[in-house]
C-alpha cells in the first residue's frame, strides 16, 4: 500500500511539473504594404503564428484568404482613398492591422483607349447616330453663338449613314487606326474643293459631304494634350481670319494623315474634346464650309460630335 500511495504521489508531482512548464502560445503579429499599379494593388504581408488570412480589400468585394493577393479595384474619374484590412488568425488568437491606399483616377488614356503604355490596349470609336443633338457652332472663343442645331441622327436623314460605319481605332501605344467601313471619307467643303471630290450629300447645308474611298493612313498616331491652351486661326465671319486660342482644354493631335470624324482643311491636324467617359466622347472638330477670298483653308466653324464604342 505505501508503495502505491509513493507511485501516486509522484505521478502527481510529474503532472504538476509538465502543467507548469507548458507554454501559452503566442498571439499573432501582422502588418502588410500595398504596391499600386493604377487600379492593380499588389498585396504583401509580414505576418508570425498564423493559420489563416483574412484580407477585407475596402470595396465592398468577398473576403480573400489568401496570402498574397493580387486585387484590381474599379478606376473612376477621381482618386479613391479606401482602408484595407488584414485579420491573422492563430492558435494563439487573432489581430487585424488596416492600411490605406490611394486608387488613381482613371487617365484620359484609359478612357480613350482601354489601356496604359505599359498594359497596351485599344480602343474603337464612331459617330453616334443616336447621339442628342448635332450642332455647328461658330468657331469663336466660347463656340457661340450656335449657328445650326439638328437632331442626332442627321446625317442618315440627309443620306449620310455610311457615316456612322467609320471607326476610329486608338491603341494606348499611340498607335491609330482608321477603319473606313462606310467606303468613304467624311469631309468638309475644303476637303473637297483641294481634292476634287464632289460635294454630294451636304449635311443639311453644313457643306459636308461622304466621298472618296480611303485606307486608313499608315503610321498614323495620336497624342492626348491636357490643360492646354490651343490656338487656331480661325474666320467666323466668314471674311477676317484672325487666331484663337481655347484656355485649358483637353486636344487630340495627330501626325501620318491620322484624324477623327471628318477630315476637313490641311493646315490643322487637331480636335478638342469636351468630355470623355468609357462610353462616350463628344468632340469639337474645326470645318470650313464657306470659302470667301482670303479665308481659303481656314475653319470657320467647330462641328460637335457625341462619338461612342464602336464593335
Amino acid at each position: 500500500m505505501k508503495k502505491y500511495f509513493k507511485l501516486a504521489g509522484l505521478l502527481f508531482v510529474g503532472l504538476i511539473f509538465v502543467v507548469g512548464c507548458k507554454k501559452e502560445t503566442p498571439a499573432p503579429t501582422a502588418s502588410f504594404t500595398a504596391a499600386v499599379n493604377g487600379g492593380i494593388v499588389t498585396f504583401t504581408a509580414v505576418v508570425t503564428n498564423s493559420s489563416k488570412y483574412e484580407w477585407d480589400f475596402g470595396d465592398g468585394s468577398y473576403i480573400n484568404t489568401l496570402v498574397a493577393p493580387v486585387h484590381t479595384y474599379a478606376q473612376i474619374a477621381v482618386d479613391q482613398k479606401i482602408t484595407v484590412s488584414l485579420t491573422i488568425k492563430g492558435p494563439g488568437g487573432q489581430v487585424t492591422v488596416t492600411n490605406p491606399i490611394t486608387i488613381p483616377a482613371k487617365t484620359k488614356l484609359q478612357y480613350l483607349t482601354g489601356g496604359t503604355p505599359a498594359a497596351p490596349s485599344s480602343r474603337k470609336w464612331r459617330i453616334s447616330q443616336s447621339a442628342p443633338s448635332f450642332l455647328i457652332n461658330f468657331a469663336t472663343a466660347t463656340f457661340t453663338p450656335n449657328y445650326k442645331t439638328y437632331p442626332g441622327g442627321i446625317l442618315a436623314a440627309v443620306g449620310l449613314l455610311s457615316v456612322y460605319g467609320d471607326s476610329f481605332e486608338f491603341n494606348s501605344s499611340g498607335a491609330l487606326t482608321i477603319h473606313p467601313n462606310g467606303g468613304g471619307i467624311f469631309a468638309g467643303y475644303v476637303y473637297c474643293a483641294l481634292n476634287a471630290v464632289p460635294n454630294i450629300g451636304n449635311a443639311g447645308g453644313s457643306g459636308l459631304t461622304y466621298a472618296k474611298p480611303f485606307t486608313s493612313p499608315a503610321g498614323a498616331t495620336f497624342q492626348i494634350n491636357e490643360n492646354k491652351n490651343f490656338t487656331i486661326t480661325t474666320a467666323p465671319d466668314m471674311a477676317h481670319a484672325a487666331p484663337v486660342t481655347y484656355n485649358n482644354v483637353m486636344t487630340l493631335s495627330f501626325t501620318k494623315g491620322g484624324f477623327l470624324g471628318i477630315l476637313d482643311w490641311p493646315t490643322e491636324s487637331e480636335c478638342i474634346i469636351e468630355s470623355i467617359t468609357d462610353t462616350q466622347m463628344i468632340a469639337d472638330l474645326f470645318v470650313s464650309v464657306a470659302t470667301p477670298p482670303g479665308t481659303y483653308g481656314v475653319p470657320t466653324f467647330a462641328l460637335r460630335l457625341y462619338f461612342e464604342i464602336a464593335p
